[in-house]
């Protein structure tokens, strides 16, 4: 047989394998003049190269799912992050939490709101039920006109149909009872073992996620996932954890919820009666927020590593930001840092500046989750703060031109070209914690938006948000935590649209004026002035705080603000440099609706 060291061992293309047949059999002594191209040696030879096609196609795809890094099949993937011990996310119920007054026709010791209480609600269009995830016991007290009340506050409930599954403990299934539904919530999952079927007596099994302090007569149970996007309720093994007998049944009561579709509930109503009381009054502390839908493969990837890596231990800043941002998704960004950081500084406590999606704020209560969670995570000794933080905000205002004769787009098409690629910058680069804003690259994503663009220029103010006592004098301090520009003098004869100020807020009431506003009068003091017909600026107080330039620090004097337009009064500076940083514990951000662009052709 004559050598034949033209074989392509690593060919995985159809008619690549087929030519490397041909090749190598006409590298044989014996039939090397054979026409290979005849109908009957052809077609032999179409089926071993779809034979070894399929086989390389095959051992290729069987080699990626080995690997979680190539790995493309869900349960694959599962497999592996078995091995790290990574539960990924099941749904997440949308939260929401209530104060309930309920109105009985006579006196009561006390009334209970039974666990999974329903309360509905209308979310564009669709209706959600919501229910409570624990009975509520109400007692009497007197309310500001000395009467008698029946008030829960501050009650959760949770988005989703509630779901009772039975198991019969078998030699088939003693350790292990698959979920049937995907849409699980398997934080709230309730799981009751009975002796048999004919028994009343239950016992209430809790959920764990290690095997510390097992005994062979702890009643827990573990959560892991199970093939086809489900999860699996396992039980000890009479060592770690009690092992339930055959015939026990395993009772496990869930919610079934509709992930993010279950957020921005506003109204909800009760749906029937509590403990027989009809006549009940719901009002909304906090929107549902917080649903979601089942850990994406992507994330799994990424997290599941990491998960590993921390081992369920909060040591350093990251380990607290994986943690944090595994089990609640909805925090798109996280900062921890020390206690001693905190001006005064507060020893013993690590800080988490927490932003969640969609929101400018973090709720009581989910403060309270997070520090509760990371309770048997830290060191002896070291206890977690939550706090908001600040934002800086960036206002965006420029003029973008193109040429007319390299394009045949329209200015809105250039318009909005240019828009979304300065709102894409700021995705990318700002919008988080410990970021700066670069004036010269902004300029070149919108530059390098369009190639009929030819330069844009950008106007850029910074302002912060202030909700000011409708009913209290009070003192403010807003740090811009930058340098201000002082490019004009305040005089009594300034025109508003010329006059170039450091600082301007938007309108808001002072005594009998609706249209005041502050601006600086370049000297370092700040002034509550209107406008009158002819625009120009009239002085309403001579002297309502004081501003320092050089640091971008503005103390604003007690002050009575009864109204303004408006969620808030809006403090707006102008930055003496165009690059614009921010503090450890802010957050610098850049929406699309403080992004104005207007577009001029011009023929090049």
């Amino acid at each position: 047989m004559a050598a034949n060291s033209a074989t392509q061992l690593a060919e995985l293309d159809f008619q690549g394998i087929k030519d490397n047949l041909i090749t190598f059999l006409q590298g044989q002594n014996s039939i090397k003049d054979y026409d290979f191209q005849g109908s009957n040696i052809n077609t032999v030879l179409d089926v071993l190269s779809y034979n070894t096609y399929l086989n390389n196609f095959y051992l290729n795809m069987v080699a990626n799912e080995m690997f979680l890094d190539t790995a493309q099949n869900r349960d694959s993937i599962i497999s592996h992050i078995k091995e790290l011990n990574y539960v990924p996310r099941s749904y997440h119920s949308a939260k929401a939490t209530l104060d309930l007054q309920i109105f009985p026709s006579e006196k009561q010791s006390i009334i209970t709101v039974p666990k999974y209480t329903p309360f509905t609600t209308s979310i564009n269009g669709v209706s959600k039920t919501f229910t409570t995830q624990d009975a509520i016991t109400i007692t009497p007290r007197v309310d500001l006109l000395n009467e008698t009340a029946y008030i829960a506050n501050n009650v959760p409930v949770y988005e989703g149909k509630v779901v009772e599954e039975i198991f019969v403990v078998n030699s088939s299934n003693t350790f292990t009872a698959d979920i049937s539904n995907k849409e699980v919530d398997t934080r709230h999952l309730s799981v009751i073992v009975r002796e048999s079927s004919v028994s009343s007596v239950n016992t209430v099994w809790t959920k764990a996620t290690t095997l510390f302090g097992l005994t062979s007569s702890s009643n827990t149970y573990f959560v892991e996932p199970a093939k086809g996007d489900k999860f699996r309720v396992t039980f000890g093994d009479g060592t770690f954890g009690r092992k339930p007998v055959n015939g026990n049944l395993v009772e496990i009561k869930y919610r079934a919820g509709t992930g993010i579709s279950g957020n921005n509930g506003k109204v909800f109503v009760n749906s029937g009666s509590i403990d027989g009381h009809s006549n009940v009054a719901v009002t909304t502390v906090a929107n549902s927020i917080g649903g979601l839908e089942i850990e994406s493969i992507n994330d799994i990837k990424f997290n599941a590593p990491r998960a590993f890596q921390v081992q369920e231990r909060a040591v350093t800043a990251n380990d607290y930001k994986i943690l944090l941002q595994q089990e609640y998704p909805q925090v798109t960004n996280v900062l921890a840092f020390g206690g001693e950081q905190l001006t005064p500084p507060r020893y013993g406590k690590v800080v988490l500046a927490v932003d969640l999606a969609d929101s400018d704020g973090v709720p009581e209560s989910l403060k309270q989750s997070i520090a509760q969670f990371f309770k048997d995570k830290t060191p002896v000794g070291i206890d977690v703060i939550v706090v908001i933080p600040e934002f800086l905000f960036i206002e965006a205002t420029g003029t973008t031109y193109y040429n007319l004769t390299s394009t045949t787009q329209s200015t809105a098409a250039i318009q909005t070209k240019a828009t979304q690629a300065l709102a894409a910058y700021a995705s990318t680069n700002i919008n988080g914690f410990g970021v700066t804003y670069r004036d010269s690259k902004a300029l070149t994503a919108i530059d390098n938006s369009d190639v009929s663009i030819t330069s844009t220029q950008l106007d850029i103010r910074v302002y912060k948000k202030l909700q000011p006592s409708a009913s209290l004098k009070q003192s403010y301090a807003i740090d811009f935590n930058n340098a201000l520009a002082v490019d004009d003098i305040l005089h009594s004869t300034s025109i508003k649209t010329t006059y170039k100020s450091a600082i301007e807020s938007t309108l808001f009431t002072y005594g009998t004026d609706s249209s005041a506003f502050f601006v600086d009068d370049g000297l370092g003091t700040l002034k509550i002035v209107k406008t009158d017909s002819s625009d120009k600026l009239i002085t309403l107080l001579s002297s309502a705080g004081t501003v320092h330039y050089d640091t971008g620090k503005v103390d604003i004097s007690s002050i009575l603000i009864p109204a303004y337009v408006g969620l808030n009064v809006l403090i707006k500076a102008r930055t003496f440099n165009k690059n614009i940083k921010t503090t450890k514990a802010s957050i610098l951000q850049l929406n699309a609706e403080d992004i104005s662009i207007a577009v001029v052709p011009e023929r090049v």
